[in-house]
């Protein structure tokens, strides 16, 4: 049977000051960070709040921003922060573990200051990259920073 209602529980938040980026990882779940700076990047999932609400969650169709081509497509064909479970993901660059603040100290992420973060993950990159991944049309006309295969 399918559980609809599920629980996500905040493992730590983050934290944005000037040009410092970093995620509090609560005391409950530190131990769950040895060996994390044994590798170069991390999938961080966090939570939408800014989006959490009864509104954004029922919103199904999106329009990407910024390209006035592209066509309105359903909300699992985008990024559109307007999901029925505003859960996002990013892909950071672990520079540090300050292990007397509890910070993973990352490049940067595209939340706010205060942000929960619902779970963090390590990048690999044998099973997290796909490669001749296929696109819509209209995102191979982004900037090159969003379709950049070469790494």
């Amino acid at each position: 049977m399918i559980k609809e209602d599920m629980k996500a529980t905040a493992i730590g938040k983050i934290v944005r000051e000037d040009d410092y980026t970093a995620i509090r990882v609560f005391d409950k779940y530190w131990t769950g960070v040895q060996n994390l700076d044994r590798f170069s990047h991390l999938v961080v999932l966090w939570w939408l709040t800014e989006n959490d609400n009864e509104e954004a969650r029922n919103h199904l169709r999106a329009k990407p921003p910024h390209i006035p081509e592209a066509k309105e497509s359903g909300v699992f064909a985008t990024r559109s922060s307007h999901r029925p479970t505003p859960i996002a993901l990013s892909i950071v660059n672990l520079l540090s573990v300050d292990e007397e603040k509890k910070h993973l100290v990352i490049d940067q992420i595209d939340a706010f200051d205060e942000t929960p973060v619902v779970d963090i993950k390590p990048y690999m990159p044998t099973s997290d990259r796909v490669d001749e991944a296929k696109v819509a049309e209209w995102f191979e006309d982004l900037e090159p920073r969003y379709t950049e295969t070469n790494f």
